[in-house]
């Protein structure tokens, strides 16, 4: 498929059967359908977001539950992440009830998060407050932030909850219906994703990208070697 043209209604159907009834014998059974009625329309729409939004990064149906090992085996939503040149995230999410749009930082890692504070508390900060007023649709999400206040900075910072935040993501959903057996899911994540454009621009100039993140080795056995006699 490389034009997108909608999820049939079996998408919504199958994400709710596979969040309740999440094992290998139903996804063996069933797998026809995601690649039908999930996988496929899934790929063409990131196809068509690529040319300017970059390559879309699909994500795989099972989960890895290498560090998760506790996780369901297989995901209950689909979805693809472009990422821009500054390292903010692009994402779009189909789960079996609503399709929802995320951009931004979810969390901050060390670096990103002094670079965020540095750059909240100073003029440029006051250029973020207004972008955040502007948006249309967006909303940041609440996220985790702190009930205290960061080392350094008084309760009465007049951006003191942006100084609290340790990540920024705008995001918006819409309920699932008719509607997403049409084209306009493609159309409604491209305007959602451009009038994300400016916040993601001030995250790239002042914050960054996150540092690689090096996920530990398994440990291997040293072999025994015999002495000689």
């Amino acid at each position: 498929m490389d034009v997108f043209e909608g999820w049939p209604a079996d998408a919504t159907v199958f994400l709710a059967e596979i969040a309740a009834d999440n094992n290998r014998e139903f996804w063996t059974a069933q797998r026809h359908r995601h690649a039908a009625a999930v996988q496929a329309p899934m790929l063409a729409l990131a196809a068509e977001l690529a040319p300017e939004f970059g390559p879309v990064r699909v994500l795989r149906p099972a989960v890895n539950r290498r560090f998760r090992p506790d996780a369901p085996p297989y995901r209950t939503d689909t979805g693809g992440v472009a990422t821009t040149s500054g390292g903010s995230a692009l994402a779009v999410v189909l789960s079996a009830s609503a399709l929802s749009v995320t951009a931004g930082h979810w969390s901050f890692d060390a670096g990103q998060l002094r670079r965020y504070r540095a750059a909240v508390d100073g003029p440029v900060g006051e250029e973020l407050t207004a972008l955040l007023a502007g948006l249309d649709g967006l909303v940041p999400d609440p996220g985790r932030p702190l009930t205290g206040t960061p080392r350094g900075f008084g309760a009465e910072h007049p951006r003191i909850a942006l100084l609290r935040r340790r990540g920024l993501q705008l995001t918006c959903s819409r309920p699932a219906g008719e509607w997403l057996a049409t084209r306009q899911p493609l159309e409604w994540v491209r305007a959602t994703w451009r009038s994300a454009a400016p916040v993601l621009a001030w995250l790239d100039a002042h914050v960054g990208p996150a540092e690689p993140v090096q996920r530990p080795r398994p440990a291997t056995e040293t072999p025994v070697v015999p002495l000689p006699a």
